[in-house]
């Protein structure tokens, strides 16, 4: 169900779900398939704080899904521990990043996206989910796609607002498709 969602021409797609269902690895799988299938294309994996998307994906979820899913891939990709980004042999990237640091936000923010995985996104304010939104915009030929989780939000969450309710959390109007 969640990979015909992402194969789907939605364009901002929600995968939420209690601890351990599996969404971490699911979209963590999409982002490199979307850069296996775009020569030089750029992807972000953004956390609210930078030790976390470390911690969780980097050194955890993102080698374990590409020995399972392209085994010797990772033997063939080169991960940067100075800029923080995964090179693939096809030339694209995958970069990793907080957004609770300025530096860094502006670092990684100063380039364009194919997709953009903001995880565990209810830590994620909602101002800084617009900002990282603005990234959305490299033109390799790839459908822009933006991809959230979280645990069930509550209803307060601009993430329950927005993939709940289909109303902009500011000014509570209903979202146009």
């Amino acid at each position: 169900m969640a990979n015909g969602l992402l194969a789907s021409d939605a364009s901002h797609i929600m995968l939420y779900g209690g601890s351990r269902s599996g969404k971490t690895f699911v979209l963590t799988r999409a982002v490199i398939v979307r850069a296996l299938m775009a020569p030089k294309s750029r992807h972000v994996v953004l956390r609210y704080r930078f030790n976390h998307v470390k911690s969780s994906i980097i050194r955890d979820t993102l080698p374990k899904v590409i020995d399972l899913c392209w085994p010797g891939l990772w033997d063939r990709s080169k991960l940067d521990k100075s800029d923080w980004f995964l090179s693939l042999p096809n030339g694209s990237e995958i970069w990793f990043g907080g957004i609770d640091d300025k530096e860094r936000t502006e670092k990684i923010l100063g380039q364009e996206f194919s997709t953009i995985y903001m995880n565990e996104c209810s830590q994620i304010p909602w101002a800084s989910r617009n900002m990282a939104i603005t990234r959305l915009a490299q033109n390799v030929g790839l459908r822009l796609k933006a991809y959230y989780d979280c645990n069930p939000p509550g209803k307060a969450h601009w993430t329950y607002r927005v993939f709940v309710e289909k109303r902009d959390p500011d000014t509570r109007q209903a979202l146009r498709n």
